[in-house]
């Protein structure tokens, strides 16, 4: 269950901070990439509160004006203000409940705030709303395993895998909760083929191990063990 736990926070910590990067950019909705965990990193915080500011007197003289709750909110979103955030993007969907980014967005703040549920809710209008993406699907399933809901993260991580099909976090998801569903070749399948692309990811290593031992095949999991802890994941005991 460590296991379980650590790929969807690592899919999510990815697909969410994917989603912060550009303050210069408009409110959108985005896939997520490991590259997005640096732009993230390099969050000017004053710029992106003289922007809440100005969107502040905006509101004053337009309060009707959905986009102006939404962009204000992505903004407390990206300086950790979530409830804040969830405050005004609430808002923006009240005035205009068909723009996706909205509840794309405003899931991420739930995500950020461990509120699973509410997180998943909103992927799923902004998957309905569409076009769906990677990201959206990837988070939806993220969320599930966090919800203990294994059925619907390998449901999700297939749309997702259908939109990435070479995406190792996508793979290792669902090696993941198919193994918890006791789907032990479709768990090995997923999870050799994220060590393919990524031989060097002691996490799949790790995961795969799990499968190959509740398969009874203890000569090969062992050796994916020792591969996984020469890389850094494991500590030895």
């Amino acid at each position: 269950m460590k296991a379980l736990a650590l790929v969807a926070a690592l899919s999510l910590t990815f697909t969410l901070a994917a989603n912060a990067q550009d303050s210069k950019q408009s409110l959108k909705s985005n896939g997520g990439t490991r590259q997005g965990a640096e732009a993230a990193a390099n969050i000017d915080v004053g710029a992106i509160q003289k922007k809440i500011d100005q969107y502040t007197e905006a509101i004053k003289n337009d309060p009707k004006n959905d986009k102006y709750y939404g962009a204000r909110g992505q903004n407390y979103s990206r300086i950790g203000k979530h409830e804040k955030a969830i405050d005004d993007l609430s808002k923006a969907i009240a005035l205009n409940p068909a723009r996706q980014a909205y509840f794309d967005v405003r899931g991420n703040c739930f995500n950020r705030l461990t509120r699973y549920k509410q997180a998943s809710d909103d992927y799923e209008r902004a998957i309905a709303i569409g076009p769906p993406n990677w990201s959206l699907y990837q988070r939806r399933a993220s969320c599930a395993i966090f919800l203990h809901d294994y059925k619907s993260a390998v449901d999700y991580g297939q749309s997702a895998l259908k939109m990435s099909p070479n995406n190792v976090d996508t793979l290792a998801l669902l090696g993941s909760c198919e193994r918890e569903l006791g789907q032990l070749e479709s768990s090995l399948v997923h999870l050799t083929k994220a060590n393919e692309l990524n031989p060097n990811d002691a996490s799949v290593l790790r995961l795969r191990a799990e499968t190959l031992m509740s398969m009874g095949k203890k000569d090969l999991a062992l050796a994916d063990r020792d591969k996984a802890k020469k890389l850094g994941s494991i500590s030895g005991k």
